[in-house]
């Protein structure tokens, strides 16, 4: 029987040692950096012990009778050291909903994560959600590049790149931050959009000085002036791009495209996936426009599921157990 013990701060350094080796882990996960924010969230993260050593942990935070796969996050889900054994991968589920069930939990909402970020490929979740009865509440729709793939631009973008050839873009990560934050991103989505970016610029600021090599900034520059930019999370197999953004003169004169095509060529020869993100304005709502952007480098889409579980559909399970 496998125990779980609430995450307390004495439990820090196990925690971030477990996530350092676990087969679908990554910084995200190491709690200076899910922390930075932990005003916003009530914390119910647990660790998984088996013998007293720790098996796994799940990051979550709980709302009224609720628990999320920690929104903070843009995924999370149950974090192990293999996922090997289908029977006993189903016995850490059965475990951890059957804590839940114990604090009076009612909902559990869940959002695996992705193949392409994780060390090896395993779908068991997908199955056991299905078990479970689990409702889809929202798929969202990453784009991303497979780099052992022969790189096939899209015309458009390929004429996009000569453009910013031509006015002599230069490409530096440069990790300044402030100059996007100020110049680029923030205009942009207020402008655009209406909104602002997820994360402050002195909440990026103190990310990258605690990952200074996992959190980047590359921009690029026409005239010595910004004109286009994009967050970059630099994980084991996979380069994710967090916030992209450009001025209007950056998409005219072909800025942003010349910065992509020089980081894509970059990180080809040392990563295998290239991320861009999602293309999901609000849920499940699709910006076809952005899509059609992300396409025409080649990315292909990988679907991020959202599950919810009603608690006491973790019966289910019982009949897998040994």
């Amino acid at each position: 029987m496998i125990e779980i013990i609430p995450y307390s701060a004495e439990h820090k350094e196990k925690w971030n040692d477990f996530i350092k080796s676990a087969d679908n882990s990554n910084f995200l996960f190491n709690r200076d950096f899910m922390e930075y924010h932990n005003n916003r969230f009530t914390d119910c993260s647990v660790l998984l012990m088996d013998e007293k050593v720790v098996c796994g942990v799940f990051p979550a935070n709980r709302k009224e009778n609720n628990v999320y796969s920690h929104q903070g996050l843009t995924y999370g889900g149950l974090i192990l050291q293999e996922r090997k054994n289908p029977r006993k991968l189903i016995n850490y589920f059965n475990d951890l909903f059957s804590y839940f069930q114990a604090q009076g939990i009612h909902e559990v909402y869940y959002k695996p994560i992705p193949n392409y970020i994780s060390k090896t490929i395993n779908d068991i979740e997908h199955f056991i959600f299905a078990e479970l009865k689990a409702e889809v509440v929202k798929v969202d729709t990453s784009f991303v590049i497979d780099l052992k793939d022969e790189l096939k631009f899209q015309e458009r973008r390929r004429r996009s790149i000569k453009k910013g050839d031509k006015v002599n873009t230069r490409v530096e990560i440069d990790n300044d931050f402030e100059k996007f934050w100020n110049s680029v991103l923030i205009p942009n989505l207020r402008d655009k959009f209406g909104t602002k970016p997820i994360h402050s610029l002195e909440e990026i600021n103190l990310l990258h000085s605690r990952f200074p090599s996992q959190i980047l900034q590359a921009n690029a520059y026409v005239n010595n002036e910004i004109a286009a930019g994009v967050t970059l999370m630099d994980f084991d197999g996979t380069v994710h791009c967090q916030y992209i953004s450009s001025t209007d003169y950056g998409r005219d004169c072909g800025a942003i495209d010349f910065l992509f095509n020089n980081l894509i060529n970059l990180y080809q020869p040392v990563k295998k996936y290239f991320s861009l993100g999602t293309a999901n304005n609000d849920g499940n709502d699709i910006n076809f426009g952005l899509s059609e952007w992300k396409e025409g480098w080649g990315a292909k889409i990988h679907a991020h599921f959202y599950y919810k579980v009603k608690i006491e559909n973790s019966n289910n399970l019982v009949r897998f157990i040994s």
